[in-house]
């Protein structure tokens, strides 16, 4: 757990963006890119730690309905840290 915390004390010295999610006594960071470095599709209001780890928000149901694969890969490849 320690490690844990020097981890995340890391990505506070460094200004990283970052999710947690608490889970059966374990930690999950997912490291991400600071929204406003993007420009999120128009059929989300953009990723958070939910969308991250594969939920997904749109608008309305038309939107849902259109997306695809493609769609969904495109926005996730814009949270890769490069």
């Amino acid at each position: 757990l320690s490690d844990a915390w020097e981890f995340i004390e890391a990505l506070h010295r460094d200004e990283q963006p970052y999710n947690l999610i608490y889970q059966n006594n374990k930690i999950l960071c997912v490291v991400r890119q600071r929204q406003d470095n993007y420009t999120h599709a128009d059929w989300t209001a953009g990723y958070a730690w939910y969308e991250a780890c594969g939920g997904v928000n749109t608008f309305n149901i038309d939107n849902f309905n259109d997306l695809t694969v493609i769609d969904l890969k495109d926005e996730l490849d814009k949270l890769i840290i490069n």
